[in-house]
């Protein structure tokens, strides 16, 4: 049986956490602003990510680095039950800046396999789920950290469209951020490039990993999940984020973040 939980740890500004069984469940295309890091414990995960179809097996560590457009699904017949955390950069920045020269909060490897690291990371996720002394908290995240990001951390660079990006598709992704509560039609974003219909979403897709339309909706949904952590009701949040109705925003939230909103918004 399905099922997912967020929460975000008391005493951790910064940190987000998951965990989850899913079988048919699929992930929408969509990135995160936040370091992804995450533990499968049973079966496997399936990403197409960097414009590759990766299998994360069981016991192995999956990252995704900030902005990086991706997806997840099933990659056995089980399905995959995993823990996941997503930090922000800048507390890792903050946290870590001091003890790690040069460091940069990013992985170089997508899939890792390293059986303490592994149970480091598992017992730091337990002791945030099910509460442990802040002492060990801290140990463990101090401990955890340091040791994932001098094996793996380094340079990265994104491709999240910040280097080698054309004129033309600047321009669309730009429109895109400035009326992202709007219903857009592609026919505003080709009079803008000068470009086809069918170049248009070719040329998008090339450069940011997801169609106009795909990328519009993970702006709606990051949105969305801010004016969540605020407080409005998911009534409110699809007419502000220009959702069809609330079954509309509902879906393409799930989607995104692999929980439902009423259950986002309530986690503590």
């Amino acid at each position: 049986m399905e099922h997912s939980q967020v929460w975000r740890p008391q005493q951790w500004s910064g940190v987000e956490l998951l965990a989850a069984k899913f079988t048919r469940f699929e992930f929408a295309k969509h990135w995160h602003d936040e370091l992804a890091i995450g533990v499968i414990e049973q079966g496997a995960e399936g990403l197409h990510y960097q414009g590759q179809k990766l299998l994360v097996p069981q016991r192995h560590i999956v990252a995704i680095n900030a902005a990086e457009v991706h997806t997840g699904f099933a990659g056995s017949e089980q399905g995959w039950t995993y823990r996941m955390f997503y930090f922000d950069t800048e507390i890792l920045q903050r946290w870590l800046g001091p003890e790690l020269p040069q460091f940069s909060p990013t992985l170089q490897h997508s899939i890792v396999q390293d059986d303490e690291l592994f149970l480091c990371l598992q017992q730091l996720h337990q002791a945030w789920q099910y509460g442990s002394l802040l002492l060990s908290q801290q140990s463990l995240l101090c401990t955890t950290l340091v040791t994932l990001f001098q094996r793996y951390g380094g340079h990265y660079a994104t491709t999240d469209g910040t280097a080698g990006v054309t004129a033309s598709m600047s321009l669309a992704r730009d429109y895109l951020h400035q009326h992202w509560r709007d219903n857009i039609g592609s026919e505003v974003l080709e009079q803008l490039t000068g470009l086809s219909r069918f170049q248009l979403i070719r040329q998008f897709k090339q450069q940011y990993g997801m169609a106009p339309h795909q990328y519009l909706l993970a702006l709606k949904v990051r949105h969305a999940r801010h004016m969540l952590l605020q407080g409005y009701s998911s009534a409110d949040i699809a007419v502000a984020c220009g959702f069809y109705d609330q079954s509309h925003f509902s879906r393409n939230f799930k989607k995104t973040l692999g929980v439902p909103p009423a259950r986002y918004a309530a986690a503590s």
